[in-house]
């Protein structure tokens, strides 16, 4: 075949979509079309299959094994060791000496699941920092749980060598640690790491869960791949799976809004280093006392559908008839009782290196509200600096999932950085967000459009970084 992809015309699209589907949960929508045709043709040319209808009737027949290879296909997806380092530095600082201390008192077991493991990277990097944590297992009862769906990943994850975009984001003295240098210029994971990992294949959509009585689970950038439904039903497994007061890792753009109201969500850390988990918390306080020790450091708020509407902000007068602060009236370390109207009126003023000040400062105060990390994205951008906005703009739509303003704010950031899939994602979540909206104009950030509108521009916007189009 002379194409780069096969030719998926609609019915064999919506064929393969429903295959994808029932085998494994996995749901592709029509910005995913090309890519799922680049598959197709390596699958064509690996087994000599001439047609797409032909090869679809080969994976639909029971039992068969091409099924599994197309599967892995297309799930298999590059990852780094550390990948996300708010998220392991909160694993590192704050929930893995947590679990680790609770362990302590009741039979030194600790089990970990990295759930949708691709080649590894996540549970040896949570194994590295358990060996960090706990040098020595003697007495100990530890594992971390790697499962995949795919064949080919957990293979790459038995062999444990890795190349050196892998390791990109691990320290010099993290490498030399926990990694041996190969003559190839790969590495291989030490033996002392392997060892507290166990492989095993695993569908989250069709096999039961590994055991109960997990302390933690990460399941990150799982359920970007899962329709509504199945996510509330896979959540459903993973909180009978946990015990009581352990914890659940999501993907930075993942969120349980308007899926489970079985968690918590928890603050770890503050400012720009803050990352968002969950927890487990079903029993009352005064039974969990003994087995979860008390948190300064910890923020929680329940994950309900009032908190939602609560954080949800009002229309946004950035200039919008409020007394301007003057910028002599805010010395450095000043917090006004609601520093929001003062965040807003610096930006409005065009004071956007106040504005970020003062929404870190409030950032800091309420790091569960998703309008401050909103503001903060919004005076960087002002500022040029869509990278450093990034983080603040994706904990603003992972804290309000209905934002389409932060979602289009973020879409923009992605794709001036150069990040055109993540971009179309984005808009495309900002227009069905925004079309939820109507014919409402009341946010200067609209520039005079209406939510429908601005909606309108975005779906535009994602079918052309989807399509390759400027």
């Amino acid at each position: 075949m002379s194409d780069t992809r096969a030719v998926l015309d609609d019915a064999d699209f919506a064929r393969l979509r429903l295959l994808l589907s029932r085998a494994a949960g996995l749901v592709f929508d029509a910005s995913r079309r090309d890519s799922l045709g680049y598959s197709i043709r390596e699958r064509l040319r690996a087994t000599g299959i001439a047609s797409v209808p032909d090869y679809l009737d080969l994976v639909s027949a029971a039992g068969s094994a091409e099924r599994q290879r197309l599967i892995d296909e297309v799930t298999i997806q590059e990852t780094h060791f550390f990948r996300n380092p708010p998220q392991m530095r909160a694993l590192r600082e704050h929930v893995l000496p947590e679990l680790l201390r609770a362990a302590a008192e009741h039979g030194r077991r600790l089990r970990v699941w990295s759930a949708g493991c691709s080649t590894g990277e996540e549970p040896y990097t949570v194994a590295m920092m358990l060996r960090e944590l706990l040098p020595s297992t003697g007495g100990w009862d530890v594992k971390v749980l790697a499962t995949d769906i795919s064949e080919g990943a957990l293979a790459a994850a038995g062999a444990a060598v890795y190349g050196p975009r892998a390791v990109q984001l691990a320290t010099e003295a993290e490498v030399a640690r926990f990694f041996v240098a190969r003559a190839d210029g790969r590495y291989q994971v030490r033996p002392e790491v392997r060892d507290l990992v166990e492989l095993r294949h695993h569908n989250l959509v069709l096999d039961a869960p590994l055991e109960d009585g997990l302390d933690l689970v990460l399941c990150r950038n799982v359920t970007i791949y899962f329709g509504r439904d199945t996510t509330r039903a896979l959540m459903g497994r993973l909180h009978a799976s946990l015990r009581d007061g352990g914890y659940l890792l999501l993907g930075h753009s993942e969120t349980l809004w308007q899926v489970s109201e079985d968690f918590r969500l928890v603050a770890l850390g503050t400012g720009e280093g803050a990352a968002y988990v969950y927890r487990r918390l079903d029993k009352p306080a005064a039974d969990r006392r003994a087995w979860l020790p008390d948190r300064q450091t910890l923020q929680e708020a329940p994950l309900l559908v009032e908190r939602r509407a609560a954080v949800r902000r009002a229309p946004r007068p950035l200039g919008g008839g409020r007394t301007a602060v003057p910028r002599q009236a805010l010395p450095q370390d000043a917090l006004p009782e609601d520093a929001l109207p003062a965040v807003r009126d610096a930006l409005a003023q065009g004071r956007y290196e106040d504005a970020a000040r003062l929404a870190r400062l409030a950032g800091d105060a309420d790091p569960l509200r998703a309008e401050v990390h909103y503001l903060l994205g919004l005076a960087l951008v002002d500022q040029g600096l869509d990278a450093e906005a990034l983080p603040a703009l994706r904990r603003a739509v992972y804290l309000d999932p209905a934002d389409g303003l932060a979602h289009f704010l973020l879409a923009g950031a992605l794709a001036r950085c150069g990040d055109r899939p993540a971009a179309a994602r984005e808009y495309r979540a900002a227009a069905q967000a925004l079309a939820r909206d109507g014919d409402s104009a009341d946010a200067p950030e609209l520039g005079g459009r209406s939510a429908r509108e601005l909606a309108a521009l975005c779906a535009t916007l994602e079918r052309q970084l989807s399509g390759g189009g400027e």
